[in-house]
């Protein structure tokens, strides 16, 4: 990376910083004022939401599909400054911000020494509710390096401040190292990784690639699959993370019935708060044999 490129991010994050120290309430307020823009000049990636959302929700009016859209850069716009908050901030968290709930889960799930291996989805605010979740309970989180070496060493300093270490996606035997040292490790799974690393399972009533890799994770490292998912309330902006019950079974010998458990904790989470769902990826983008791809109409070239 050139040292002129290096100069120009660290002058792009200057903002990020500032943002990141400020209380978190006129953060978000500040990045909600900024939402319309930001829904205007991300044109590929909001076709991709109206995609996602007809795709799942065929249902509903276009009104609605509409309003979801927006409520969901509403939310992503706030994410930026509960991100920075999160990144920059060097004392823990405090009542105002949420609280999480169902902890008896996670340790019933630990009581005979298993590791846990702690799923949920990407959400708008995942940083905070996973913040929230690392100030009580040490864990570490799969994650995906970014290609920028600055923003990459920003995002794990900053990460750094509450978790005991990251663990890139692809360091699978460090992730099987601490699962078999009765350690948690929360993983986000709900990506298209491609149909030959994936069952296609419904999600929706969509026939969705959804990754084996959670249950190679599990079963690699004994772990015990717990669920876990925040959400935020629209009004006082407190994320509560719910921590529920371990799957039952998961992994067994039918990986299609283990991810269709997977998918059915999703969707159950997602319709509490569908806007805060991070309709962003293209999550259906690997479709079955002999379907032709569900993003041609609505987001040619995404």
């Amino acid at each position: 990376m050139s040292l002129l490129r290096r100069l120009l991010t660290h002058l792009a994050l200057l903002p990020a910083r500032l943002l990141g120290h400020l209380p978190l309430g006129p953060g978000r307020a500040l990045m909600r004022l900024a939402s319309p823009l930001v829904e205007r000049l991300m044109q590929r990636r909001r076709r991709i939401v109206d995609r996602n959302l007809e795709l799942c929700f065929p249902d509903w009016t276009q009104e609605r599909r509409r309003d979801v859209r927006r409520a969901h850069f509403v939310a992503l716009s706030e994410a930026v400054a509960e991100t920075a908050v999160c990144w920059c901030r060097r004392r823990p968290l405090d009542h105002a911000q949420g609280r999480v709930e169902g902890l008896a889960h996670l340790d019933a799930a630990r009581a005979d020494g298993h590791g846990v291996l702690l799923v949920t989805g990407h959400t708008t605010c995942l940083e905070l509710g996973a913040r929230l979740f690392a100030e009580q309970v040490v864990a570490r989180g799969v994650y995906r390096p970014l290609r920028n070496p600055v923003l990459n060493r920003f995002q794990n300093r900053g990460r750094d401040r509450y978790s005991p270490g990251m663990i890139a996606r692809d360091q699978l035997k460090s992730m099987i190292r601490h699962l078999r040292a009765g350690e948690v490790v929360w993983y986000a799974p709900d990506q298209d990784f491609g149909p030959e690393r994936s069952e296609f399972v419904p999600f929706f009533g969509v026939s969705t690639a959804t990754t084996r890799g959670l249950l190679d994770l599990a079963r690699l490292g004994r772990a015990r699959v717990v669920p876990m998912y925040p959400l935020k309330d629209p009004d006082s902006g407190r994320v509560t993370v719910q921590v529920l019950p371990a799957f039952e079974g998961v992994p067994s010998d039918d990986a299609a019935a283990d991810l269709r458990q997977y998918n059915r904790f999703l969707e159950a989470q997602i319709l509490k708060a569908p806007a805060q769902y991070w309709w962003l990826h293209r999550r259906f983008k690997s479709a079955p044999a002999g379907q032709s791809d569900r993003y041609a109409d609505r987001a040619k070239g995404t």
